[in-house]
């Protein structure tokens, strides 16, 4: 009997480094790539993600940058919070962790879906803190009927009353990598495989499954509406990058639209990148470093 050839996993340009710190009482697992000594760039992943997915974007700029990208709370290498998540958390523990990694410093971010949402609100509550900042397609909730609010804390009661449902096991990386290319065409196997092994963690049963806490399944119990959204929008001081996907647009239905959320922001700069998913660092990492270090590289 002849032996497949497993195929080949993505080798990184740019080799990463684990340190591992606290943030707020929960163990912050964060990946760092390039010279401690150059300009720090902070990278904030999404929701049910992980550190490792900046990987192809960080191989693909060409300047001399500091990567430091921590895993939230309940995702990838970071501890859990037993008692759960609420967005402002991030916002906390973006604000602690900027105390270790640029202290006294305004920081340049860069954060993606979840992490983007975070970066704007962050860049509206600690002006002083943030130099600039890009949103990788993370520009708010589109708004929701006020009448919801009951049924989304009721779900969350049950959800905490039922638990949620636990991760997905896979009986391998490869398994796991034919999932997410499933879930993301655009993704090539070899990027696949390399997220597959490098987001997940293995049971003892030796199956695979993704790195985040089951929790995360669980709606907030309160969300944030455009009323509120948009007077920190307008509080940014910094310079601001949004990069947008060419999914459809999520806002078309508010008044104004997605141009009425841009109005908010004074200095901001936004265009649509083509031929991209939600996930466009992975589907053009070239063209999104190139957009965001020639934003970086203003003065």
């Amino acid at each position: 009997m002849t032996s497949q050839t497993p195929p080949d996993i993505y080798v990184p340009r740019r080799a990463s480094r684990s340190r591992m710190t606290q943030a707020r009482g929960i163990a912050c697992h964060a990946r760092e790539w390039g010279d401690p000594k150059a300009p720090l760039v902070v990278l904030l992943h999404g929701s049910q993600d992980a550190s490792a997915t900046f990987q192809f974007m960080v191989d693909e700029c060409r300047g001399d940058h500091h990567f430091v990208a921590p895993d939230w709370r309940g995702h990838g290498q970071s501890g859990w919070a037993p008692q759960g998540y609420w967005f402002q958390d991030y916002l906390a523990d973006l604000d602690a962790f900027l105390d270790e990694v640029s202290p006294g410093e305004p920081a340049t971010i860069v954060g993606h879906s979840l992490g983007g949402n975070v970066a704007c609100c962050f860049a509206g509550a600690r002006p002083e803190r943030v130099r600039r900042f890009v949103s990788l397609d993370g520009f708010g909730l589109a708004d929701p009927d006020p009448a919801e609010g009951l049924s989304r804390l009721r779900r969350w009661l049950e959800g905490w009353r039922a638990g949620p449902e636990p991760s997905r096991p896979y009986p391998g990386v490869e398994a796991l990598a034919a999932r997410l290319r499933q879930a993301h065409p655009r993704l090539p196997m070899d990027k696949a495989l390399f997220l597959a092994a490098n987001t997940s963690r293995r049971l003892p049963s030796g199956e695979v499954v993704i790195a985040f806490d089951p929790r995360h399944r669980l709606p907030f119990a309160v969300g944030y509406r455009r009323a509120e959204f948009f007077p920190i929008l307008r509080a940014i001081e910094a310079p601001a990058l949004w990069l947008a996907s060419d999914r459809p647009d999520r806002f078309k239905n508010e008044p104004g639209g997605w141009e009425e959320r841009c109005a908010q922001v004074r200095n901001l700069r936004h265009e649509k990148v083509p031929d991209t998913s939600h996930n466009m660092h992975h589907d053009r990492p070239a063209e999104i470093a190139r957009l965001v270090e020639a934003f970086l590289a203003e003065a």
